[in-house]
């Protein structure tokens, strides 16, 4: 599916606006959440993915993180034992001393994780840095995760519209590819 051709509207990129616009748009989010719900036929999973890769590539793209690091600062970062070991050699450090200091094992475990970062914002932050950024965990190489199954994850989604510049700009262009009636 393609998207059709708008007119270049800006991005917003500004964390403060982004978080107040979400905010404003709350209930126009969640109402794209219900209307895709009951769209599966209309519009398969696999067709609103790609739907929502192509709108999210250029605004990934746009959008430097560096500038921003919101979700650094308000996500919980659930960790694999892998990314423990990651962190271990980028650090320098024995694996049970990275445990030992960083990662909680409890509270992750309470929601089904293996383990999550104890400190928010994240211990590895300078600024809008990563001071890790070659050694970080998955869940943050991956992050924001729009797809597969946009569909199924957007309550999610949702909530990272007020942090993450993509996800607000990826729903609000995807409101607007809706609206155009694809």
């Amino acid at each position: 599916m393609k998207t059709p051709d708008f007119p270049p509207m800006p991005l917003e990129t500004d964390p403060q606006q982004v978080a107040q616009l979400a905010q404003e748009r709350r209930d126009e989010f969640e109402v794209l959440r219900y209307t895709l719900e009951f769209m599966e036929e209309e519009l398969p999973d696999d067709v609103l993915d790609a739907l929502v890769e192509e709108i999210a590539a250029p605004i990934t793209a746009a959008v430097d993180c560096t500038q921003c690091a919101n979700c650094c600062r308000s996500l919980d970062v659930y960790l694999t034992p892998q990314d423990a070991d990651r962190l271990a050699a980028g650090l320098h450090t024995p694996p049970e001393d990275v445990l030992a200091c960083c990662i909680d094992r409890g509270s992750a475990e309470a929601v089904g994780e293996w383990g999550k970062l104890r400190d928010r914002p994240c211990r590895f932050l300078e600024g809008r840095l990563c001071t890790v950024y070659d050694h970080r965990p998955q869940s943050c190489r991956t992050y924001p995760a729009l797809t597969p199954d946009f569909r199924w994850t957007l309550a999610d989604t949702l909530e990272g519209a007020a942090i993450c510049p993509i996800i607000y700009n990826v729903l609000d262009r995807l409101i607007t590819a809706l609206e155009s009636g694809l």
